[in-house]
C-alpha cells in the first residue's frame, strides 16, 4: 500500500512497531509533520500483532511492567493506558508443583521482574491507539509496503530517501526506527564506509545492544488455562554452568479482553543461540521440547489448544550485555530510534525513556 507521501516531510519515520509509532506521535505532539514509513504490509513491528478468532495475539512478551506505556501515553494525554496486575511475581515450576522464584540467570531474572500494570490490549492495544493519534494529526502520513532503499548522504546529512523502487523524498530529518541489517544496506554517498566489514565497523559504534534470537509461542486455549497472574517459568535446561527456563505468562488474566470469556490466552519466550538461530532443525527441537515441558505442567495441554502461534525473531528482548554510553545520531539529520541503539537496552522501556527525553 503507498499512500499520498509528501515530498519534503519534517520527518521521516522509518519502520512502524512501537519504537516508530511512537517516535511518530511525539514529534506530531511538538507541531512537525510526520511520514511513516513500514516495509512489511502490517503495523505493529516484530510481534505482528492481530485478531483472530477472539484472541488478541501479539499481546507482548507479557513480563515485566508497562508503567513504560502509561508514561508515554500521559505525556501525549491518552486515556486506557494500563490495567493494574494484582500478584506481579514470578513462580517456577518443580517436582512439587508452582513456587517461589530463586536464583535465576540473569535473561530470565530480568524478564521476571514484578509486574504491577500491563497495557490495554497488549502490544496490539499500543499499536492501534497510537496509530489513532497519529491519523488524528492533520501533518501525518503513513504507508505500508514501502522499504527504504536508499538514503543519500551529502555534505553530511541525510538529503534524499528513495522509498520502495522510486519515490525520492527530500525529508528535513530522518529517525531510523527499523532493524541494524536494513540501515547497513541503504546508505549511499559521501563518507559512507564501503559495503561490508567496514561498514558494519562503522554502524556497530552505534548498537548499544546485541541481538538475542528467540522464540515467541502464543497458544489459544479453550478453556481457562490457570489463575496465575505471575510470570511463570519452566526448567529448560542445565548444566554444570547455566540453566535455563522456559519463560512465560496467561495473558488474558492480566488482560481478560485478549481473549473470548471462558478461554485463555498464554505467552511465552525461549531464548536461541546464535548457533541455533541458524539451524531450523536445532529450532524446532527446541520449540517440540518446550510444549513437552508445557504438557507437563499444564495437564492436558495440547488437548486445550484452538490454535497457536510460533515467532522465530532474530531479536526479542536484550537487556543484558549492553554498552554503556549515550545514545548518538548518524548525522546531524539522522537519528536512530531503534531499540538495539538504546543504552538502557534494546527493551519497549529502554525505547520510550530515551524517545520521551
Amino acid at each position: 500500500m503507498i499512500a499520498t507521501i509528501p515530498s519534503k516531510p519534517d520527518l521521516l519515520v522509518v519502520g512502524a512497531g512501537f519504537a516508530g509509532l511512537l517516535a511518530s506521535a511525539l514529534f506530531l505532539k511538538s507541531g512537525r509533520s510526520v511520514h511513516l514509513a513500514e516495509k512489511l504490509p502490517m503495523l505493529g513491528g516484530r510481534l505482528s500483532p492481530e485478531r483472530r478468532d477472539g484472541f488478541v495475539l501479539g499481546a507482548g512478551f507479557a513480563f515485566g511492567d508497562a508503567g513504560f506505556w502509561r508514561a508515554a501515553a500521559d505525556h501525549l494525554g491518552l486515556s486506557s493506558a494500563t490495567l493494574p496486575v494484582p500478584e506481579g511475581r514470578a513462580m517456577v515450576y518443580g517436582t512439587k508443583g508452582w513456587g517461589d522464584a530463586e536464583d535465576l540467570p540473569l535473561w530470565e531474572e530480568w524478564l521476571s521482574r514484578n509486574c504491577s500494570e500491563f497495557p490495554v490490549g497488549g502490544m496490539l492495544g499500543i499499536t492501534e491507539t497510537l496509530l489513532a493519534y497519529c491519523q488524528s494529526q492533520p501533518n501525518f502520513s503513513f504507508s505500508l509496503e514501502t522499504p527504504v532503499t536508499e538514503i543519500h548522504i551529502e555534505q553530511g546529512l541525510a538529503r534524499k530517501v528513495t522509498l520502495g523502487s522510486k519515490k525520492e523524498i527530500e525529508p528535513g530529518e530522518v529517525y531510523w526506527c527499523a532493524d541494524y541489517k536494513g540501515l547497513l544496506e541503504v546508505l549511499k554517498g559521501e563518507a559512507v564506509p564501503a559495503p561490508g566489514p567496514e561498514r558494519v565497523s562503522w554502524l556497530k559504534k552505534f548498537v548499544k545492544s546485541p541481538s538475542q534470537p528467540g522464540v515467541v509461542l502464543e497458544f489459544a486455549h479453550k478453556n481457562r488455562l490457570g489463575d496465575f497472574t505471575e510470570t511463570l517459568l519452566l526448567p529448560f535446561s542445565a548444566t554444570e554452568k547455566e540453566k535455563h527456563y522456559l519463560v512465560g505468562a496467561i495473558s488474558s488474566n492480566r488482560d481478560p479482553s485478549l481473549a473470548p470469556p471462558g478461554k485463555s490466552l498464554s505467552s511465552w519466550v525461549l531464548a536461541l543461540s546464535e548457533e541455533e538461530w541458524g539451524d531450523n532443525h536445532e529450532t524446532m527441537k527446541k520449540i517440540r521440547s518446550a510444549r513437552r515441558l508445557m504438557e507437563k505442567a499444564f495437564p492436558h495441554f495440547e488437548q486445550t489448544l484452538l490454535f497457536d502461534r510460533v515467532l522465530v525473531l532474530e531479536s526479542t528482548v536484550s537487556p543484558l550485555g549492553k554498552k554503556k554510553g549515550e545514545r548518538k545520531g548518524l548525522l546531524p539529520n539522522l537519528h536512530i530510534g531503534a531499540d538495539w541503539a538504546m543504552p538502557m537496552g534494546a527493551t519497549w522501556e529502554g525505547v520510550s525513556a530515551a524517545l520521551l527525553e
